[in-house]
């Protein structure tokens, strides 16, 4: 590996004597230097609470000529002579020893020495690849350590994957103390296989699973047509702007959830703990926060385990006003239910995409029946996982742990909230069209008009406050949620906020996110009039300013009334008759038509309400045997009514299921899928992604939505 360098204040650089470059203090982040060496002048100018700030525990040298008191955060003094520069070089071979994590570091040896092998993978290095035009350029454009660190387990000295030994195991114990939790795996499937690893482990046929209707599909297939567990579901909100929120507060109340078993299984309404598990979105994708504390406060004596869905979040902890959302902080008894975490470390932590991890959280209640020992999970983690892991995955997730230890983790998310609100300020004072999804007025002031930082470290900010007219959202307690600060939500015209209702003219989102696509802008997603960008450590100020800019000259273009073919031209090129002569405005006007005259928004606010929720006609796990066994046939959706689905359904961003194997299609989930259906055949160029549903083209020309449905 490349030596790191030597950052120095300025007129040192040219004194020093090492081997290793030397740079300036103005011409690094201190990410890729090894120590620092300053002056007395520089030690007082606030360098020194500068790289404290930083996390990084950086040896700091004092260059002085004459005696000089210590300054705090400085290791030694030096004086140029020889024996300083083996001090100075000691301390930076010791900060490049102790950066690396376990498996990273054990990574990184084991691809430099070499080793000539004659296993997996086929590839070798990357040799393979370099004997076709093809695969040379395969190869180069990745580079050459990528094909070295592609290697397989049949050499024992990286650890074993599976069975958790060596530096493998050694990763996951720094990741599980950083993290807050008694053990966590590395999953390299994603967080719908971690998902399935917990649901897996913990759920058969016949027991009990209290069900979060916002639940991502994985969970779905997991507990619902893996495990055969029995659904007793939370209802939860959907507001008119497309937003996903949280359960309605009532869903909590334990009397309600007795009656609730009373209706699905009677048999177990009266038992201590009736819930095997409980599955909870820690935080939905449109940025909804959970308090995890109320959440086990209220539902946890009745339940044996709680996962907590956190593929959205999993930085909470190291954001101190959304620390009480982490339920690997919180302090548990031998009462309490065990807890299991589950993270996408690729969404928004540092991650390669796949990469995930299961935090558990139990040994408060180990030695009781109901405790779900490591070998019991490894076993269902081993039925998800792959005996030929892909290592960089692997070290990613051992990095990002390191990534996060300490004040560094804190650091990097706070200046993440800083830059969030920032831009949310100059959408506000840019755009008229365009606005931020917060609170608008915060104790009688417009809440852009507080300082960032006292914004940054108070939820009151982002707070969803029961009845509050701006978020739509109705059945909330206090303190219940909040919005994610590193969630950028932002809503489109065409919803009055003080009524609910639609207005005379909208900008259906999906609209927006195709105008910043094709201006180099990839927003995560969009839905009805809700636009949704994830923020990250990485970001900087210059990217999100352009995006201002950008949503800016968006809103100039409806001002203006531009021609589609300039705005759009991808779409315009691909179906030019259809579009032939149309504005911004007009394709807006279509699409927002489209929406009233279907009522879009309360169809899907009535798909996860407990009084429209589609009826419950079999086990999901019995429906989706007679979809494998082909006890179904394929109806078009609009003939569906009455019919049992034989699989789930939903549109892919977000993957909620709008209808559950087993249940029956009809109602607020069958004209829902009527109104995509409409608009496929309406506004080419727009169509969603569905899964679950299949569209085909019918012989009269019109694409049709068809469902496999029991027979």
């Amino acid at each position: 590996m490349k030596s790191m360098k030597i950052a120095a204040s300025g007129e040192l650089v040219s004194r020093l004597s090492s081997h290793r470059q030397v740079v300036s203090l103005d011409r690094t982040d201190f990410t890729d230097v090894a120590a620092v060496v300053i002056t007395v002048a520089d030690s007082r100018s606030g360098i020194l609470a500068l790289l404290k700030r930083t996390g990084f525990h950086l040896p700091v040298f004092l260059f002085a000529e004459s005696d000089v008191d210590l300054p705090a955060g400085v290791n030694t003094v030096i004086r140029g002579q020889a024996q300083d520069w083996l001090e100075l070089e000691s301390a930076a071979c010791q900060y490049e020893e102790d950066l690396l994590p376990p498996f990273y570091d054990t990574l990184t040896q084991y691809v430099e020495m070499g080793n000539s092998t004659f296993a997996c993978p086929g590839h070798q290095h990357g040799e393979f690849f370099k004997k076709h035009p093809a695969g040379r350029h395969f190869y180069e454009f990745f580079g050459e350590n990528l094909f070295r660190a592609d290697m397989c387990n049949a050499d024992v000295k990286l650890g074993d994957l599976l069975i958790h030994e060596g530096s493998a195991k050694h990763a996951q114990k720094f990741a599980a103390k950083v993290f807050h939790a008694d053990k966590t795996y590395f999953v390299l499937n994603g967080t719908s296989a971690a998902n399935k690893v917990v649901t897996n482990a913990l759920l058969t046929r016949g027991d009990l699973v209290l069900f979060d209707r916002n639940n991502h599909k994985s969970n779905h297939h997991g507990a619902l047509i893996q495990a055969g567990a029995t659904p007793v579901y939370l209802e939860a909100a959907r507001n008119p702007f497309g937003f996903i929120g949280g359960i309605d507060e009532h869903c909590f109340d334990e009397e309600y959830l007795r009656q609730q078993l009373r209706d699905v299984a009677p048999q177990k309404a009266d038992q201590p703990r009736p819930f095997r598990l409980a599955i909870i979105q820690l935080g939905t994708y449109d940025g909804t926060i959970y308090n995890a504390r109320q959440v086990i406060d209220k539902i946890g004596h009745l339940c044996d385990y709680i996962l907590f869905d956190s593929a959205w979040v999993g930085y909470e902890q190291f954001i101190p006003m959304m620390a009480d959302g982490s339920p690997l902080l919180l302090e548990l008894d031998a009462n309490d239910p065990g807890i299991f975490v589950t993270q996408s470390v690729h969404k928004q932590q540092a991650g390669f995409s796949q990469t995930s991890q299961i935090h558990k959280k139990d040994n408060h209640i180990r030695g009781q029946a109901r405790f779900c020992p490591h070998k019991r999970l490894n076993n269902a983690f081993m039925l998800h996982a792959s005996t030929s892991p892909f290592y960089p995955l692997f070290a990613a997730l051992d990095v990002n742990a390191k990534i996060h230890e300490g004040e560094s983790g804190r650091r990097l998310w706070a200046e993440c909230v800083t830059l969030g609100i920032e831009a949310r300020k100059a959408i506000i004072a840019h755009c008229k069209m365009i606005q931020p999804f917060i609170p608008p007025v915060v104790d009688g002031k417009p809440w852009e008009s507080y300082p960032t930082q006292v914004i940054a470290s108070e939820r009151r900010f982002f707070s969803f406050e029961p009845g509050a007219k701006w978020h739509g959202f109705s059945g909330y307690a206090r303190d219940q949620y909040f919005v994610d600060p590193c969630k950028l939500l932002l809503t489109t015209p065409g919803i009055d906020a003080q009524t609910g209702q639609y207005t005379e003219f909208g900008i259906p989102a999906t609209i927006l996110a195709h105008y910043l696509r094709e201006n180099g802008i990839v927003p995560e997603k969009c839905d009805l009039n809700s636009i949704l960008f994830l923020l990250t450590p990485a970001e900087s100020a210059e990217k999100l300013e352009q995006l201002v800019a950008m949503l800016a000259q968006f809103e100039q273009h409806i001002e203006d009334d531009t021609p589609l073919a300039d705005v759009l031209p991808t779409i315009f090129n691909k179906y030019p008759v259809r579009y032939r002569d149309y504005t911004l405005r007009e394709l807006c006007q279509e699409m927002h038509s489209l929406y009233v005259s279907f009522d879009v928004k309360d169809l899907q606010k009535a798909m996860f309400r407990q009084e429209s929720l589609p009826a419950v006609a079999m086990n999901p796990q019995d429906a989706n045997s007679a979809f494998i066994r082909g006890d179904v046939e394929l109806v078009r959706i609009s003939e569906s009514a009455g019919r049992i689905a034989a699989e789930g359904a939903l549109p892919y961003p977000p993957g909620v299921l709008c209808v559950v194997p087993g249940e029956v299609w009809g109602g607020a989930v069958q004209q829902y899928f009527l109104a995509l259906e409409e608009g496929v055949n309406l506004l080419p160029g727009f169509s969603p992604e569905l899964q679950g549903v299949y569209s085909e083209t019918d012989a009269d020309g019109i694409k049709r939505l068809y469902g496999y449905v029991v027979k």
